[in-house]
């Protein structure tokens, strides 16, 4: 299980980025190993349930230069029946939430 620290909003800012100005979110998020995937996460202090995954991709970018190497995972899930972008920071081992889609 990979823990971040939630942060408080007064909702999605623009594009439906959750953070303040319109940044990805830092949320915890709980891992299920056995099913390799995310199954809750805890964004402005209330817990989400992830009902189902919808979709999973990958950004891998950047590694032939010394700085500006992306790493992430990103996961396109339904949880209390709204669809949200979460993704894990592989370099910085962090989760975030990056956009709500609903």
């Amino acid at each position: 299980m990979s823990r971040g620290r939630a942060t408080s909003s007064d909702g999605p800012g623009r594009n439906g980025k959750p953070g303040p100005n319109g940044r990805a979110a830092p949320i915890a998020v709980s891992w299920d190993e056995r099913q390799r995937r995310p199954v809750t996460f805890v964004w402005r202090r209330r817990r989400y349930r992830i009902e189902r995954v919808l979709e999973t991709w990958v950004l891998e970018t950047g590694w032939w230069k010394d700085d500006g190497h992306v790493s992430r995972s990103y996961w396109r899930v339904r949880a209390d029946g709204r669809v949200f972008d979460l993704r894990y920071d592989r370099l910085a081992k962090a989760w975030a939430l990056e956009r709500v889609l609903d």
